[in-house]
């Protein structure tokens, strides 16, 4: 007599058992390979990240525009910088280069009149990728963005994000 597999026994057998199977492993996976636990400094570093946020928020709700025109012409670059606040007598604007290192650089600009201000600059940028950081000297703004080109007439802007 010969005995036949019974094939909706076996998959009522076989599907919760594949299931148990999976779920230990898994289990196993997770407490050996988890996650390691988080640093004690950790509520530091996130302390700082939200006050980043909360300078480019203040960029925004100031409607930062700023042009900048890094054209070394008599060693002196330019920049129109427009906010709907008290303008700050000066301000860092902050060049890293997307590949080389040696081309980062930090530019204070000091104001020259209502919006205008300047700063010395010797040295042409490089048309690559920039990343392009703002911020005023009592650090209560601050703007980044990424621009390509060679950053002789840049035009930065932070506008509000609309509420939910």
């Amino acid at each position: 007599m010969s005995r036949r597999l019974n094939l909706p026994a076996l998959l009522i057998v076989a599907l919760p058992l594949f299931a148990i199977l999976a779920s230990t492993g898994t289990a196993v996976i997770a407490v050996r390979d988890g996650d390691p636990t988080l640093p004690d400094e950790y509520h530091w570093e996130g302390d700082k990240l939200d006050h980043d946020f909360a300078r480019s928020e203040q960029a925004a709700r100031l409607g930062l525009h700023l042009r900048l025109q890094l054209q070394p012409i008599a060693g002196t670059c330019h920049a129109t910088l427009q906010l709907a606040s008290p303008q700050p007598s000066e301000f860092t604007v902050a060049l890293i280069h997307g590949a080389r290192p040696a081309l980062d650089r930090n530019i204070r600009f000091a104001r020259a009149a209502a919006t205008d201000y300047v700063a010395p600059c010797t040295a042409r940028t490089a048309s690559a990728q920039w990343h392009v950081e703002v911020a005023d000297g009592a650090h209560s703004w601050s703007f980044r963005d990424d621009v390509t080109g060679d950053l002789s007439d840049v035009v930065l802007s932070a506008t509000a994000k609309a509420p939910p």
